[in-house]
């Protein structure tokens, strides 16, 4: 007489399938970078979502570098979020990064996001600011 398993170790054998099955929702945003400080991305995130792409802003901080917004697709309203992250380039240029979940609706929304932020970006700004030059590197006294 062989023994049931019980259901908790059939449903353990699907832990390593998670990610294929499409329930993951670590993968639901996109991420891009913008060749701007945050100082002036904010500002243009937030008019974006409103007015740009009509979104009603549910909570933002800016100090935290979020915001909360209904995106309108459809006749739905669907969560979103939107992360703004300080950085730098290794030439020492502050930028930013973007961080755009909109976990209810195909991934590509969240890169149309993300890509008309950076052309809105482009149209306040212009091109960004070159990097700052390199420093030359020390000698280190080897001279022959």
């Amino acid at each position: 007489m062989t023994r049931a398993r019980p259901r908790w170790v059939s449903l353990l054998a699907l832990i390593p399938l998670w990610p294929s099955l499409g329930l993951s929702t670590a993968e639901a945003r996109s991420v891009g970078t913008v060749p701007y400080p945050i100082a002036d991305v904010w500002p243009s995130a937030v008019r974006f979502l409103r007015i740009d792409r009509n979104c009603v802003i549910r909570e933002k901080d800016e100090v935290a570098g979020y915001i909360l917004f209904d995106y309108p697709e459809g006749q739905k309203l669907h969560k979103g979020s939107l992360e703004l992250i300080r950085a730098s380039e290794s030439s020492g240029r502050d930028i930013t990064r973007v961080v755009a979940s909109l976990p209810d609706l195909p991934r590509h929304f969240e890169q149309l996001l993300v890509d008309k932020l950076a052309a809105r970006l482009r149209e306040d700004y212009g091109s960004p600011a070159p990097p700052p030059p390199r420093r030359p590197e020390p000698d280190g006294g080897d001279s022959r």
